[in-house]
């Protein structure tokens, strides 16, 4: 009866171990993951605001811009 015994606990430590090291590796593929979705959620963010700034910057604006050789200013001739 011992002997199954210290056997059992044999292969349930064994097994413990095995299941210590899949958690272990599965934490790190998620921390990869993980750091993998914020620069890539960065990427996007930065390029959606780089957009839409280029967007803002090639509209026409509503704003006159003076013409140096309007009528009030002398000409140079």
């Amino acid at each position: 009866m011992q002997a199954i015994t210290e056997k059992q606990i044999l292969e349930w430590k064994e097994e413990l171990d095995k299941q210590i090291k899949t958690r272990d590796h599965a934490k790190k593929v998620l921390d990869e993951a993980d750091a993998n979705i914020k620069a890539l959620s960065g990427g996007i963010q930065f390029g959606e605001v780089l957009l839409k700034k280029n967007e803002s910057s090639d509209q026409p604006s509503d704003i006159v811009e003076p013409n140096p050789q309007s009528e009030t200013a002398p000409s140079k001739k």
